[in-house]
């Protein structure tokens, strides 16, 4: 008779539970080489802890190296290692011989589930993800997005805030910001000016070309080296329209667009062109 039979016979009924499972961790253990277990288990523990340091450390230099640098590098990261940890702990479980089966499917649906409750925030989220790697504005830029103009004050992953001409700041979703037209007016250094002007009928075209030419080549913020266009576009129903084009530098653009209008009104004035604007005739009949 053995020891932990003894035991379990003298022992008191409430006893009796823990030398049950005294005996059961003894026999798992020596009979069925538990302990082996626990040795292999130990060993990829330390494995894997190397392993993931390894793999993270490996990760996080290519996606330096690359252009998803910042807050979208460390969500990669995050989300590298959370996938990397949740493996690693089903391998240990599995060596240890618990049945991870239902584990996976169980998380499996918490994860679908999950999914379909964020499905806009992970829209929101890709759609982030595709604006950080592809760069179609960075912050600063003047865009208009989504039917918005603005400056680009922040990109998040999961918006984009905007701040307009009037002080206003805009938190766009990312999902709108990709799924429409962007417009980036700070992407080239050059901007072209267009404008146009009218005129009365009966007035000199070339006079009218030479005196918006000389405007442009007295202002300095215009780049004349780019070359101007300077035309009639159109014989309107009350004018003649005037097209002018130019370039300037971005950050130049607005002064001399609103110069220009200035200018171009006062020299219309002391040259004596009429500017038309609509008119109603009244004609009154007197009753006889």
């Amino acid at each position: 008779m053995s020891l932990f039979t003894l035991l379990a016979d003298e022992a008191p009924a409430e006893q009796g539970f823990f030398v049950k499972i005294w005996n059961s961790l003894v026999n798992w253990f020596l009979a069925e080489r538990g302990w082996m277990h626990i040795v292999i288990a130990v060993a990829v523990i330390l494995v894997g802890l190397i392993v993931l340091k390894i793999v993270l450390s490996v990760s996080r230099k290519l996606v330096n190296k690359t252009k998803l640098k910042g807050i979208a590098g460390d969500f990669i990261l995050t989300i590298l290692k959370v996938v990397l940890v949740f493996i690693y702990l089903i391998i240990v479980l599995r060596i240890l011989g618990i049945d991870t089966t239902s584990f996976v499917a169980l998380l499996t649906v918490g994860t679908l589930a999950i999914s379909l409750a964020l499905q806009s925030i992970i829209a929101n989220f890709a759609s982030g993800m595709i604006l950080v790697s592809n760069h179609p504005f960075e912050e600063g830029d003047y865009v208009e997005v989504s039917g918005i103009s603005g400056t680009v004050v922040k990109i998040s992953l999961f918006s984009t805030k905007l701040k307009t001409p009037d002080n206003k700041v805009v938190t766009i979703p990312n999902s709108s910001v990709s799924g429409g037209n962007i417009v980036n007016y700070s992407a080239e250094e050059k901007r072209r000016v267009d404008l146009t002007f009218g005129v009365a009928y009966g007035t000199d075209v070339d006079k009218v070309k030479k005196i918006i030419e000389s405007v442009l080549d007295a202002h300095e913020l215009v780049l004349h080296d780019d070359g101007y266009t300077v035309r009639l576009n159109e014989q309107g129903e009350s004018a003649l329209v005037f097209v002018c084009r130019c370039w300037a530098k971005n950050a130049d653009y607005w002064t001399v667009y609103f110069d220009l209008q200035e200018t171009m009104t006062k020299r219309f004035e002391k040259e004596k062109i009429e500017i038309p604007y609509n008119k109603l005739d009244v004609n009154l009949i007197a009753n006889k």
